[in-house]
């Protein structure tokens, strides 16, 4: 039996560390397809439009019983050129996707509220979970007028979520990474 060399083992743990990287760099299932701002009465709000394809794989197991929280993470920003940017504003939004076999229904949970409604389908639920409208962000009182700002939008299913047992296969398995880009836009008031 031949034993490997160390530097055998650093190329086996790269190239194994290369086809984790390139399988989570496919996974990107979410995408964010517009984002935009405006001033209702005294606030600034964001309205977005997001793509959801879940995988086979989380389908499988939302059918199955698994429920799925998604994650949405707006951030307000002001750009700095010699320096991070300044975050003016976070906001999040949780909710849980389910299936009840019984009545062959998707059911949305807002975790903030616990308010649900339910669905006939997984597309129409998805559909709706990815429109957003008036999503409050700031007081426009607190933007300056002279200064520029912009909006960051983010979404993601929440692996620390899942079931324990499940989550272990999530964190290495593709299927499982689904997640959007940040996508930005600068604010128009």
């Amino acid at each position: 039996m031949r034993v490997l060399k160390s530097t055998e083992w650093w190329w086996a743990g790269v190239a194994i560390l290369v086809a984790l990287l390139v399988g989570n760099a496919e996974a990107q299932a979410f995408e964010v397809d517009d984002l935009s701002s405006r001033v209702e009465g005294e606030l600034l709000t964001a309205d977005a439009r997001i793509d959801y394809d879940l995988s086979e794989t989380a389908i499988e197991a939302l059918e199955n019983g698994v429920p799925l929280v998604i994650r949405q993470n707006l951030v307000l920003e002001r750009p700095r050129w010699w320096w991070r940017n300044v975050q003016i504003a976070s906001r999040e939004r949780a909710y849980r996707l389910q299936y009840h076999a019984m009545s062959r229904r998707y059911v949305l949970t807002w975790l903030a509220s616990g308010e649900s409604r339910s669905y006939r389908s997984l597309d129409a639920l998805l559909a709706i979970l990815g429109r957003i409208e008036g999503w409050p962000v700031v007081r426009s009182a607190r933007l300056d007028s002279d200064r520029d700002y912009r909006l960051g939008l983010k979404t993601a299913l929440d692996l620390d979520a899942l079931p324990r047992l499940l989550r272990t296969v999530a964190y290495v398995n593709s299927d499982w990474q689904l997640a959007s880009q940040t996508h930005h836009t600068e604010v128009t008031r």
